[in-house]
């Protein structure tokens, strides 16, 4: 049916605010006698002084205005605009499944009180019943009548019965667990198949070319699945209201005929809300009990909780009700537009607007908080609560789905804040927002005030903290010590050594191609990654450690000592570093393991643990005229030693007639032979790797790409520089090159920066040139390589298989299995997730199921029970394909830290990636996935619980 309400758009009730009835409504009979209340109090707002700005938790892009919210356990589904349902994890905000659910928008969800059914309503006049376990759809329900876009919906367990309200103002009902087995009756009253008043007309020659649903007409199935069901004429109340039903819930106890007697509730356009008997639906339908009138508002939403009943109103109000009393006991001033949603929580009530705001009230209905969550209109609004994890979820025409603290700031203790994930991304908010870049004069602030942050959070979770000053103008080191809960002679000593310095980045807002999404500085959580500098490198994971840290604390339970040290000056090369340590050495130690995470996966699918990282030896190398600079016309002979010829004859006796073997002598010496374990562990990260990615075509070549970069040594020259030429004939005066070399375990730092230097000088002799050679180690760090069997190894690996491969039985997830006559390719068929939430159905309506099709989930790549989703550049692992254990890797890059710690206190390192290998760290768009932080916090926690 068309819409007559000029208010409305894209067929949601949050749009159309107009009191005009629908078509169908000729006549309405009268009401029956209502219950009249006490004088309406007078109109209340009692405000408090404004919160600062309040940031999401995480946001999601959807494909489309999000209409319609339903919150489960562990996911959240979401119905938008262009007809789809769509679910993310309520834990990582990672994409699980989409469905097309609708041929129009989708206008509302509900779930079943166990939680085994999804119900979906849409601007086609259908009503949906889903399972919550693989997204089959079971029934399709749709109307003998003309009835409009189903703005709501309602489900009663009690009497196994499913209430919607519609646009031409009736109330209908469908018995699931017994008209769903009675024979379907004709159905040519189906809406694909029906005439439509206005765009269905008379074509060319007189005739009506009517679009019908052929499939369903013959089979009573369609593509997407399950039966569909036509409505008995009988289950139909006309003229419930005077206009759209916007608003329906369920409420049992109210009165005094027992706990278990339900009512139902609708609010509709005609500015009513009334209460409906539904003890006997078998002769009349639903019997009106009592109504309640709002002049002239639209009532846009209801919620409930005990006796109570709450409204959001068109006009910008919300009333609550006594419903024992039939007494409106309060109207809150809200503003900023309709109250188009409104939740009730355990300690309070949120409204949210059409202008994009939600404000919180307790239950003395004061204002408590207020924020902007979009500049467009809130359309949809979910509350989940849980021990450890309260959050508020927001959709609306923006196609922005919003994540918010279920909790005012103030309210949050410190043992929340060391048990929640929540808090940990808010401390990240915080310690992302310092621009702590170590050889910048104007961070230097933000640098001192970021260790103190740390060392304010170190302390407020229990721990003894001191700042050890390298020198002056470098920033300061943390030192925050954990002591063990029960310590005894044998308790474990464990240093965690991080950085809180970033590599610098700029955002210019007004670039026409910006080469950042967002100020890099300001934590943008997004489609289940976290934005910003220093969220891999280094901050995410030094807090994901001392959170872990603090959730044993909490409990306990820290079964080792954990020293943390932080510095702020590594990506400056750790200037003083080494001699504050070697001062501070016994108020660090003893030490025992020493534990760093600063370097990431091979790729974005399957959890590494590195053991081995290359060295480094950096140079520059400069030649030097006492001429000045010549011109090369009048002064240019070929006897004449140019100090950039010079430099380029050394550099290439560097690295010889090929370019890649470099020429020192006995430069390759004390370079490991090739042992027949490593040839298996590279066989190893091979075959992990080669079935989720298909674009290695060449295994052993793959494999000794690997070898080159991690355990062969390598010299690259990164620069070469001159005096800028006023013209380009000009022979400059000097010449100066940066290179470095990467050494491997065998060989040492000292020795390669001394071969270096003197090979250089020897060459350069050769030369007999009147110019000067110059060559400095500007900074020099050894090569690593740990034994993956020692105890601190095993501990991480152990914890790392626990945590990525939750046993099945005790971690019961989705399953949204693909349906073989969908639109799905075999590729992604093959990826479908396997696990089910529970073993056994949980209602006989999902017991049913078993003959129905399964719905066209679009069910995203590389799924499985581990990782339901990801962003990842390449690769594609089928989930039977990922290995269980962790990937044992060496990386060719360099941290100078982790050899002098095991030196200077006789302990080995153990390095744990967490981030993956897109995370751009150190470049542009810089970002960690949600799912890395958190399970990398619950490793460590693990770790520091056993060890």
């Amino acid at each position: 049916m068309a819409p007559t309400d000029s208010g409305k758009q894209n067929g949601s009730p949050h749009k159309s605010h107009s009191t005009a009835s629908s078509e169908s409504e000729a006549v309405e009979p009268s009401d029956e006698a209502s219950t009249p209340g006490p004088d309406e109090p007078a109109s209340t707002s009692v405000t408090s002084p404004s919160a600062p700005v309040k940031h999401p938790l995480h946001q999601i892009k959807a494909p489309g205005s999000v209409q319609a919210l339903a919150v489960d356990d562990d996911v959240i589904f979401a119905g938008t605009q262009g007809g789809s349902i769509v679910v993310w994890s309520l834990e990582t905000y990672e994409l699980l499944a989409t469905v097309p659910a609708h041929k129009e928008s989708v206008l509302s969800l509900a779930l079943s009180d166990d939680r085994s059914l999804l119900f979906s309503t849409g601007a086609d006049a259908i009503v949906n019943v889903w399972s919550t376990e693989s997204l089959q759809r079971l029934h399709s329900l749709y109307s003998h009548f003309e009835i409009g876009d189903v703005f709501c919906v309602a489900h009663s367990t009690k009497i196994q019965t499913l209430f919607w309200g519609a646009q031409n103002a009736s109330i209908q009902w469908y018995r699931l667990s017994t008209d769903a087995t009675a024979k379907s009756p004709v159905l040519n009253f189906s809406p694909g198949s029906r005439k439509h008043r206005f765009f269905d007309s008379l074509g060319p020659g007189g005739i009506a070319n009517v679009i019908a649903d052929e499939e369903v007409a013959t089979s009573g199935r369609n593509s997407l699945g399950g039966r569909v069901l036509t409505v008995p004429s009988s289950n139909y109340l006309p003229y419930a209201h005077k206009s759209y039903i916007y608003s329906m819930l369920l409420v049992k106890g109210l009165f005094t005929r027992g706990r278990d007697e339900e009512v139902l509730i609708t609010g509709g356009g005609d500015g009513t809300i009334k209460l409906w008997s539904i003890d006997d639906l078998s002769e009349s339908g639903p019997k009106q009990i009592t109504k309640f009138k709002n002049a002239d508002s639209n009532v846009l939403s209801l919620s409930y909780r005990g006796s109570f009943l709450y409204a959001g109103l068109s006009d910008g109000v919300a009333h609550i009700y006594n419903l024992a009393s039939n007494q409106l006991v309060q109207k809150l001033q809200v503003g900023h537009g309709d109250v188009s949603q409104i939740l009730v929580g355990a300690e309070s009530i949120l409204c949210g607007t059409s202008q994009g705001w939600i404000k919180r009230y307790d239950d003395h209905f004061a204002e408590i908080e207020s924020w902007q969550a979009t500049a467009g209109k809130i359309l949809a609004m979910g509350l989940t609560t849980t021990p450890d994890h309260d959050m508020v979820a927001t959709g609306g025409n923006n196609s922005v789905l919003s994540f918010w603290s279920g909790k005012a700031g103030s309210q949050v203790s410190i043992a929340a804040s060391a048990r929640s994930n929540d808090e940990l991304i808010n401390a990240l908010r915080e310690f992302v927002a310092y621009r702590t870049v170590a050889l910048n004069p104007i961070c230097v602030r933000d640098c001192h005030e970021a260790v103190t942050f740390l060392r304010k959070k170190c302390n407020a979770f229990g721990g003894t903290t001191r700042l050890l000053s390298p020198q002056q103008g470098v920033n300061p080191i943390l030192l925050a010590r954990f002591p063990a809960s029960k310590p005894t002679e044998s308790t474990r000593s464990i240093l965690f050594y991080g950085h809180y310095d970033v590599v610098d980045a700029e955002f210019d807002a007004s670039s026409s191609n910006p080469t950042w999404n967002g100020d890099p500085f300001v934590l943008q959580p997004l489609n289940s990654y976290l934005y910003g500098r220093g969220v891999t490198d280094n901050k995410g994971p030094i807090l994901a450690a001392i959170f872990a840290v603090a959730d044993l604390v909490q409990h306990d339970s820290l079964s080792c000592n954990v020293t943390f040290l932080l510095e702020g000056d590594e990506e400056a090369g750790s200037r003083g570093f080494r001699q504050t340590v070697q001062s501070a050495h016994d108020a660090i130690g003893p030490v025992d393991y020493i534990l760093l995470s600063n370097s990431y996966w091979l790729d974005d699918h399957i959890p590494c643990l590195t053991f081995g990282m290359r060295g480094v030896v950096h140079a520059s190398v400069s030649v030097t005229s006492n001429r000045p600079d010549l011109h090369s016309g009048m002064d240019g002979k070929s006897v004449q030693h140019e100090p950039l010829k010079d430099l380029t004859v050394l550099l290439a006796a560097l690295v010889g007639p090929s370019g890649t073997k470099v020429t020192i002598p006995d430069f390759y010496d004390t370079v490991d032979d090739l042992s027949e374990s490593e040839v298996q562990a590279y066989a190893s990260i091979t075959s992990a790797f080669l079935p989720g990615h298909p674009e290695i075509k060449n295994e052993k070549a793959f494999a000794l790409s690997l070898m080159q970069r991690w355990r062969y040594p390598n010299l690259t020259v990164h620069r070469i520089e001159v005096p800028e030429a006023k013209t380009a004939v000009t022979i400059s005066g000097s010449a100066k090159a940066t290179l470095s070399i990467r050494i491997v375990p065998s060989q040492t730092a000292e020795q390669i920066a001394q071969s270096l230097t003197e090979y250089l000088r020897a060459e350069f002799a050769k030369l007999q040139s009147s110019n000067t050679l110059t060559v400095t180690i500007t900074s020099k760090a050894d090569p690593w390589l740990a034994d993956v069997k020692s105890e601190i190894y095993t501990a991480l690996k152990d914890a790392i298989i626990d945590v990525w491969n939750p046993d099945i039985a005790a971690h019961q997830q989705r399953a949204f299995k693909i349906s073989a006559g969908g639109n799905n390719t075999p590729e992604t068929e093959r990826v479908a997730a396997t696990l089910s939430k529970s073993t056994t159905p949980k209602s006989a309506a999902a017991s049913s199921s078993s003959t129905a099709a399964a719905a066209a989930v679009e069910v995203p790549t590389r799924t499985s029970h581990r990782r339901a989703s990801s962003l990842a550049t390449t690769g594609f692992f089928p989930p039977s394909t990922l290995p269980r254990e962790p990937l044992f890797i060496r990386e060719g890059g360099s941290i100078p830290a982790i050899s002098f710690l095991e030196s200077e206190f006789d302990a080995p390192a153990a390095m744990f990636p967490m981030g993956q290998a897109s995370d751009n760290a150190h470049l542009d768009n810089e970002r960690m996935r949600v799912e890395n932080l958190y399970k990398g916090r619950e490793v460590l926690k693990r770790v520091f619980a056993r060890l």
